[in-house]
């Protein structure tokens, strides 16, 4: 909607001051940030005090809409914070003398009044909105407060613009993030959130096999080859102390074939959790389907028909099955 169109439509002196403000620039795509440090004749806006002394109505007297030079400016006339007027802080002898100058159409001290008005005017709408984040939020975190709250967790504007993250769900969970709270439930909860999940849990203490150097195996009539103390057949051991498991539940079948390795949840469920964990663990992901899903495997089809992890058998609709989940390595 252009400017043009609010003059026919609407009566701008409805509006509450600040929200007529938001409405115009909106419209006409201005940039609110630097309005008070905008020339009077490059601003949309041309702020002006009431100098009747009468007792006000509203917020705004009038808007008169200038076009010159090809260029629209919105002349608002409010009836607060005005150094004339019945709210202003001028003597009373005085404010009596603008207002009858005013009715006589001598507009000298009323302009060059005007002149300090229009910059008062212009920062107490600046002081108004410095807090309403959902105002000045733009889509993109373009918005300063954004580009601010976005540090605080280490996130550059190169970086959440090559990402696959969605930015607007993570800043959701923006100060537990920043706090560096990292327990299951945190965890469980963000991933939840942010794919819109109808279970998600984390399982802690997880199986993995892990790697023996060569000092630690057992060597026959060298070392470690005291029974009970140090002596281990193989090259690996079991360890339950830093692995965990990420548990999707109640997937249906097309959710599942997007957090597979092939689909793109997958690469951006594993960035969401590298970027959440403060230290790189190893974690397994865990898709179980919901136990009324049917498979959808048909022999040929390429995505139907991945083997160990599409491929379920037997799922007639006359007979109850309860189907696996399926385990993926997510980080070694």
């Amino acid at each position: 909607m252009g400017t043009e169109d609010l003059s026919p439509k609407y009566d701008l002196t409805d509006f509450n001051f600040h929200q007529l403000i938001e409405v115009v620039a909106k419209a006409s795509s201005a940039n609110l940030e630097l309005l008070e440090n905008t020339l009077l004749e490059d601003s949309l806006y041309l702020f002006s005090s009431n100098p009747k002394i009468s007792f006000p109505l509203g917020d705004i007297e009038k808007v008169n809409i200038i076009n010159r030079d090809n260029k629209t400016q919105f002349n608002i006339v409010v009836n607060f914070l005005g150094l004339q007027g019945s709210s202003g802080p001028l003597p009373g002898s005085v404010l009596d003398e603008i207002a009858e100058e005013f009715y006589e159409s001598e507009h000298i001290k009323i302009k060059y009044l005007d002149f300090f008005n229009h910059h008062l005017i212009s920062l107490l709408h600046q002081i108004w909105r410095k807090y309403k984040y959902y105002i000045k939020f733009k889509e993109d975190f373009s918005d300063i407060y954004s580009k601010n709250m976005m540090s605080l967790i280490g996130i550059s504007r190169e970086y959440s613009e090559y990402s696959h993250l969605k930015w607007d769900k993570i800043f959701y969970y923006l100060g537990i993030i920043q706090s560096r709270i990292r327990t299951p439930q945190v965890l469980s909860t963000i991933i939840q959130y942010y794919f819109s999940l109808d279970k998600v849990e984390i399982k802690e203490h997880a199986r993995q096999l892990v790697q023996l150097n060569s000092e630690q195996r057992s060597s026959l009539g060298n070392n470690n080859m005291m029974l009970g103390d140090d002596f281990i057949a193989g090259d690996v051991v079991e360890s339950f102390s830093n692995k965990f498991e990420v548990a999707i539940h109640n997937l249906d079948i097309s959710q599942f074939y997007q957090f597979l390795p092939l689909g793109h949840k997958y690469t951006e469920l594993k960035e969401l959790i590298r970027f959440l964990l403060k230290d790189p663990l190893p974690y397994d992901i865990s898709l179980g389907l919901h136990p009324q899903t049917h498979s959808t495997f048909v022999l040929g089809e390429n995505k139907s028909s991945l083997l160990g992890w599409t491929t379920l058998l037997n799922s007639a609709f006359d007979n109850s099955y309860s189907l696996d989940a399926v385990t993926i390595e997510g980080q070694r």
